[in-house]
Parts: C-alpha cells; sequence; structure tokens
C-alpha cells in the first residue's frame, strides 16, 4: 500500500520501429514517429525514485516524426509520455534508437538499436496481460456485487482469484528476468515488491552486480538484497519490543516454542481488514496445535488501532508504536507495504513471507496438519 514503488509509476507502455549509425558516446539520440496523437510537444524523462526528470523535448512533426537527444552517463530508464500511456526505454550514452508509437494503443509498439529497450518492452508487456486481467477482475466483482459489501463466499472467489492472477504474473516475470542479463530484470525486481523472493532478487543482484558495479540500478539492489539478508528464509527474526494496547512493553521472542505468523497491518489498511476473517479461521483452527499470530499495527492512531481490533475479533497479540511508516519495523523486515507476513518456526526462524488466504492455510495444513 505503501508506495509500491517505482513499478506502480512504471506500469505504462511504450513503441517502437529503426535505426541509424552513430558515433559512440556523442550522446543518445531517438527518431520516432507517433500517429493517432493530438500533442504537439513530445518529452523525454528519466525515471528515478523521486520522480521524473526531464531529458529532453521535441516538435512533433505534421507527419507525427520527432527526434529527441541528450546524454546520460550510465544506462538510465526513460520514458516518453503519451496520453494514453508511456514508451519505456533503457539510454545509454552511445543509444541511436527508432521507435514508433500509437498514441491510442501505447501497448503496441516496436524498438529498434537498444537490446536492453526490446527486453525491458517484454517484461513490460507480459506485466501488462496481468495488470489488465486484475482489472478485469475488479470490474467483474463490482458490477457482481452493485456497490454493496461483498458475502463471505465471494470474499473467498475474489481473494482465490485474486492470488492466482498474482502466482502467475510472478512466475512469469521471473522467468523473464532469469532469461535475460540486461539491467531490465532490475524492473522485474521493482514490479514484484513486496512479493519477491530472496532467492530471485540475490540471483539478479549477482548478475547485475557483477556486470554493472557502477550502476546506480544495480546499486540501489545490491544494497536491498543485503538488507534482506537479516529476514531471508532461515534466520532468526529480528526481534520486536513494542507496547500492546494496554500499554504493557511485549517482545516476538515471547511466543518463542510456537508456530508464530508476524502480521503487520494497519486499520486504515483495507487489504489488510479483507484478510483478517482468514487469518482468525487459521487462528482458531491451529491455536490448539500451538499456532499463534503476533501483529504489529502501522497505525499512528491509537483509537483506531483498537476499534479495529475488536471491530475484527483478533484476539491475539498486538503491538505497536503507533509511528506508521516510521516505525523501526519498517526497515527491520524491509516492508514495503501491507499486509505483510512473516511465519516462523518454534525457534523464531523465517520459515515464510507474505503469505495469505489459501497459501497461509497450505503452509499451516502441511506444519500442523489439517483436520
Amino acid at each position: 500500500m505503501k508506495n509500491i514503488v517505482l513499478s506502480g509509476s512504471m506500469a505504462l507502455l511504450i513503441a517502437i520501429s529503426s535505426c541509424s549509425e552513430k558515433q559512440k558516446n556523442a550522446g543518445f539520440r531517438i527518431k520516432g514517429k507517433i500517429t493517432n496523437n493530438t500533442d504537439k510537444i513530445i518529452s523525454l524523462n528519466e525515471i528515478t525514485n523521486q520522480g521524473l526528470i526531464l531529458l529532453d523535448t521535441a516538435t512533433v512533426n505534421a507527419d507525427g516524426t520527432f527526434e529527441l537527444q541528450g546524454n546520460v552517463h550510465e544506462k538510465t530508464f526513460s520514458t516518453i509520455t503519451t496520453p494514453n500511456g508511456a514508451v519505456v526505454l533503457v539510454l545509454d550514452s552511445a543509444s541511436d534508437i527508432a521507435v514508433s508509437i500509437d498514441a491510442q494503443k501505447p501497448d503496441a509498439f516496436g524498438v529498434n538499436g537498444s537490446a536492453d529497450s526490446e527486453e525491458l518492452r517484454k517484461i513490460m508487456q507480459s506485466n501488462n496481460v496481468f495488470l489488465i486481467a486484475m482489472r478485469n477482475m475488479e470490474n467483474k466483482y463490482t458490477s457482481l456485487t452493485k456497490g454493496n459489501v461483498p458475502s463471505a463466499s465471494i470474499q473467498a472467489r475474489i481473494r482465490n482469484e485474486y492470488d492466482s492472477i498474482l502466482l502467475a504474473r510472478k512466475l512469469e516475470l521471473v522467468k523473464l528476468a532469469n532469461n535475460t542479463n540486461s539491467v531490465a530484470a532490475y524492473f522485474v525486481s521493482n514490479f514484484l515488491l513486496p512479493d519477491a523472493d530472496f532467492e530471485f532478487l540475490k540471483q539478479v543482484d549477482e548478475r547485475l552486480y557483477l556486470n554493472m558495479t557502477a550502476s546506480k540500478y544495480a546499486a540501489e539492489l545490491h544494497s536491498r538484497v543485503e538488507l534482506m539478508k537479516k529476514t531471508a528464509i532461515g534466520q532468526v527474526a529480528p526481534e520486536i519490543i513494542q507496547n500492546d494496547p494496554f500499554g504493557k512493553s511485549v517482545a516476538l521472542s515471547s511466543l518463542r516454542g510456537k508456530y508464530v505468523l508476524v502480521d503487520f497491518w494497519a486499520s486504515w489498511c483495507r487489504p489488510c481488514r479483507e484478510e483478517n476473517p482468514n487469518v482468525v479461521r487459521m487462528y482458531n483452527k491451529y491455536k490448539i496445535r500451538g499456532f499463534d499470530v503476533f501483529s504489529v499495527s502501522l497505525d499512528d492512531n491509537k483509537d483506531a488501532w483498537i476499534k479495529a481490533i475488536n471491530d475484527d475479533k483478533l484476539l491475539w497479540t498486538h503491538v505497536s508504536d503507533l509511528q506508521k511508516w516510521n516505525s523501526s519495523v519498517v526497515k527491520d523486515y524491509n516492508i514495503e507495504g501491507i499486509p505483510f507476513t512473516v511465519l516462523l518456526d518454534k525457534e523464531g526462524k523465517i520459515l515464510a513471507k507474505n503469505l495469505r488466504g489459501k497459501q497461509l492455510e497450505d503452509k499451516l495444513a502441511e506444519l500442523m496438519g489439517n483436520f
């Protein structure tokens, strides 16, 4: 929910055609043609975590052609915006790229002169297929419920369908990333947050950091992977000591000897609240077999936090420092968004992360038996 990263602002899309010779290190050049376009000026921006940075603008000629030029110091993600989406390219100081864009259908594009941009195009087009599937699912269930709160059975169907789309998306994007040594693989690591597996990110990091040590993207991913090592599968979970709703200090380690689901949530987080009935069901089913829940709230309003606990009937341990995203647990657990869960074994070691819905149910059945 927070800023689900670069990926959210980059799920834009694209277009492209031809190529020409150019002297190396003389700066990039993009020759393009855009159809079905009403804008007379076209702009090229670098994509950063802080927003877009203008690289160049160009006038669109009567026949739709344009040319953009400039300099970048390393391989750089950039975007040409259109009214219905955007073209995302990888530029370097010697790029000589031809693009063709249909402003009505930015998904349909072609690129010539940049292998990295072609790899990125494949990844973004694949991601877009799943984004469309998610939108279609939302529209279907909005129509089905006609604005009313869905029944429990419909909520279960929504959750299962949504989870299946997310899983298929994850498998496809991981496959594409594993088949390229391009910097475009960095995009996948962002698309998949917060659900990216540590081992997958570590593999991408090893390839990029080895081949592109000076790249800001490789350096950013490397720093993230180093931080994630602290909460990798098999590691002892970082200690959490915060106050419960009554002001009593409670430690996560006090639950050693049980299987524990550390559930990061907040009263204001709608997906968290929608998942709560499933966690309640798992808690009631498995608590007699040594399963417990340790909920850590990213609230900053104590009354709202306590009300949500009572309204959702969450009868387990709750803690919060009421610091919202400034909570120490955000950095300690590398939390990019909520809901986020970490499942621990009886020694406090991490068994799995971000299990929800059926995935959580299946894992608990595996650990404690289905009955």
